[in-house]
């Protein structure tokens, strides 16, 4: 199964912030859309860096107070990507390596999705299902020829 298909299932809009948006604002964004996670894009729409709840505690951990931190002080700047075409076993390898739960799908230069680990997780047990159906319809003796 490649990425493509589990992107196919979500909605396409990328929740993308400037790199001068304060923490508070994103936070705000991630309450109101309740998402976790948002790209980092300048003015142009060229890819900054990625924010993550991760990042904000961080953050706060480090800091204290936050509220009118910029984004670009403790975004994350080593985005985790794949391709489209890339096999959802190597996304899972990547969450896995690089230790997060987003990762930001690319075509070309352009990134057109995010792969969660719910997404992983939804598309495992969709698997699953599936398996166990086909299965009792073969012990059934249902389903095929």
């Amino acid at each position: 199964m490649f990425v493509k298909s589990i992107l196919e299932q979500k909605t396409p809009d990328l929740i993308a912030v400037s790199p001068g948006d304060t923490v508070r604002v994103v936070g705000s964004l991630f309450k109101r859309k309740k998402i976790g996670f948002a790209l980092v894009q300048s003015k142009d729409n060229a890819l900054l860096g990625t924010i993550s709840e991760r990042d904000i505690i961080h953050a706060m951990a480090d800091r204290g107070e936050v509220d009118n931190v910029p984004v670009v002080e403790i975004m994350t700047t080593n985005i985790v990507t794949c391709h489209v075409n890339d096999t959802l076993e190597s996304v899972r390898q990547a969450m896995t390596n690089q230790r997060t739960r987003h990762v930001v799908a690319m075509q070309g230069d352009d990134p057109v999705g995010i792969v969660s680990i719910g997404d992983m997780i939804k598309h495992s047990l969709d698997e699953c299902r599936i398996d166990t159906d086909h299965m009792v319809q073969y012990i059934n003796g249902q389903g095929y020829q």
